[in-house]
This record gives C-alpha cells, sequence and structure tokens, in this order.
C-alpha cells in the first residue's frame, strides 16, 4: 500500500461516517420549527379544552394552521440550504433518506387510518394516527443511534417511543393526551432541533 493510496483510504472512510455541518443545522432547524409549531399547537388544543377557544374557524385554524407555517418555514429552509456548498456524507444521506420515508409513510397513514376512522365516524381511531407517528420518529432515532452511536440520538428514540405509548393508553383522556404530545414535541423534537442548530460547521 502507497501512501497515496492509505490517504485515499482513510478520505474514503471519513466521508463514510462524515455528518456534514452544515446538513445538521439545516436539520436541526427544521426539526425545531416542527417542534414549535406542533408544541404551540398541543398547548392551544389545551387552552381550547379549557373552554378559552371556540371552535369553529378558530379550531379548523389551530388543527391545520401550525402545518400551514411549518411547510413554509421548511420550504424556506430547504431553498436557503440548497445555494450552500454540499458535502455530505454517506451516514448524512441515509439519515436524510430515513426522515423522508418517514415523512412519505406519514402521508400514506393518513390515507389509511383517516379513511378508516372517517367511515366508522370514530375520532379514538384517528387519534391512533399521531400514536403511530411518534413511534415512527422513534424509529428513525434508533437507525441515527445505531449509525452514529452518540447517546442521546438513543435517548430521544426512547422518548419518543414513550411519548407514542403515553399518548396510546391515554387516548380516551383528551387533557393527558394532549400534554402528553406536547411534552413530547418540545422534549425530543425542539430541543434536539436546536441542539442540532447548533452544531459547528464541521461535526
Amino acid at each position: 500500500m502507497t501512501p497515496k493510496s492509505a490517504q485515499d483510504d482513510l478520505a474514503f472512510m471519513r466521508a463514510l461516517v462524515d455528518t456534514h455541518g452544515g446538513f445538521q443545522r439545516s436539520f436541526g432547524e427544521a426539526y425545531f420549527a416542527a417542534g414549535l409549531c406542533y408544541g404551540v399547537q398541543m398547548l392551544l388544543h389545551a387552552i381550547q379544552m379549557l373552554g378559552w377557544i371556540g371552535d369553529g374557524a378558530v379550531g379548523l385554524a389551530i388543527g391545520l394552521g401550525p402545518t400551514v407555517v411549518f411547510i413554509t418555514l421548511l420550504i424556506w429552509i430547504i431553498a436557503r440550504g440548497s445555494r450552500q456548498p454540499t458535502g455530505r456524507g454517506v451516514v448524512s444521506r441515509a439519515v436524510g433518506a430515513m426522515f423522508g420515508a418517514v415523512g412519505a409513510a406519514n402521508l400514506a397513514l393518513i390515507a389509511v387510518i383517516g379513511s378508516v376512522a372517517w367511515r366508522e365516524q370514530s375520532l379514538t381511531i384517528w387519534l391512533i394516527y399521531p400514536c403511530v407517528v411518534l413511534i415512527l420518529q422513534g424509529m428513525a432515532w434508533m437507525v441515527v443511534y445505531a449509525l452514529r452511536r452518540r447517546a442521546w440520538y438513543g435517548a430521544v428514540a426512547v422518548g419518543w417511543f414513550v411519548t407514542g405509548v403515553g399518548m396510546a393508553l391515554a387516548i380516551q383522556n383528551a387533557p393527558a393526551f394532549i400534554a402528553i404530545g406536547g411534552a413530547g414535541f418540545i422534549a425530543f423534537m425542539l430541543v434536539p432541533g436546536w441542539v442540532m442548530m447548533r452544531q459547528p460547521r464541521t461535526a
């Protein structure tokens, strides 16, 4: 093995495990935005449960508004990131692909669970959807932990699993359901997003 080939092999290994700092920050911004939007949504649902906010147009805004805001922010984050130099390693691409797949699965779950809930006119069936979404988040973070072997990634994964199961157990108790979901979005989406946003340019 020549010194040149050894350097090439080392560069290849670095590319395999590299998590580009810019990617982490962009992902963190998106995750932070999602945690903020849906955390606020849970807070507004709690206020709604107390009777301080009515249903009708306001209730519809609470239901759809956070998603509209998040999608708008996500488009802006992606557009801004596309203008920055790339250089993501294999692990970064795998992480991006994993969360992209989770997003696609969420859309399929809306069709599956939503159609059954609509046919059966059952709110309980529909509330299974957010529980499953959080379990999928935990699955994605477990894969990230397996790739990067950082303890806090595993902790986030376990946190999502606990949150999803906790919401399922409280599915007939609306205040508890909302409280558990809100705590999960803050602890396991908002906070991890903030941490990743603070990553240095190279990690």
